[in-house]
């Protein structure tokens, strides 16, 4: 029998974005299995919050682990995208990498956190949402996706660091119904998520 632990963010915690009636990521990983799901992720946390929070609430009944977060740390810093101060390519990078050095540290101290337990890993890429034509998001639809790459990068880097698996979200939501609104899973978009955690536990 899995016992399979679920943190982050609301990747997985999107309860109150599906319609009444509609399935959460917990939920239709339940529906389709008989496996133990234990949901330590909760809507808005960062890496931050896996940390002082979710890291202490494992149990050592996990025999999986599932981890989806970032995307938060970098919606943390929207203002950089839509600054309007003139700097160079070479400034503008040194600043993004500045900004995710600390995201960075702290994913690798999550990860070697969960790849001391005695249980399989799956680390989640961060998507790229469904931006444009949204009033807020559609002026940095496009540069957001360089930040969700260097996310990203970092992510695949500290995986294979410590020798876990990682799962890429960008082939998993392509379309506009995957998503409940601009940068939460809908029902549909949760069950193919679902889909494939189930194919990595049942592996």
């Amino acid at each position: 029998m899995a016992y399979v632990s679920l943190l982050g963010d609301s990747i997985i915690d999107n309860k109150v974005y599906v319609n009444p009636g509609e399935l959460s990521v917990k939920e239709h990983l339940e529906d389709q299995s008989g496996y133990v799901f234990k949901q330590l992720a909760v809507d808005g946390h960062t890496t931050k919050d896996v940390i002082n929070y979710q890291l202490d609430s494992l149990t050592n009944l996990s025999t999986h682990n599932v981890l989806s977060i970032g995307g938060n740390d970098l919606l943390g810093h929207m203002s950089f995208l839509q600054s309007s101060l003139e700097l160079t390519v070479v400034e503008l990078l040194e600043q993004a990498v500045g900004l995710l050095a600390p995201i960075k540290k702290r994913y690798r101290t999550i990860v070697e956190n969960l790849s001391q337990q005695n249980s399989n890993v799956l680390l989640c890429t961060v998507y790229e949402g469904n931006l444009m034509g949204d009033p807020y998001y559609s002026n940095v639809a496009f540069a957001s996706k360089a930040m969700v790459s260097m996310l990203n990068d970092i992510i695949f880097s500290t995986g294979s660091t410590f020798n876990v698996d990682v799962l890429e979200l960008r082939n998993i939501f392509t379309k506009p119904e995957d998503y409940a609104n601009p940068i939460e899973p809908s029902h549909k978009g949760g069950e193919k998520l679902s889909n494939k955690i189930l194919e990595w536990v049942n592996r």
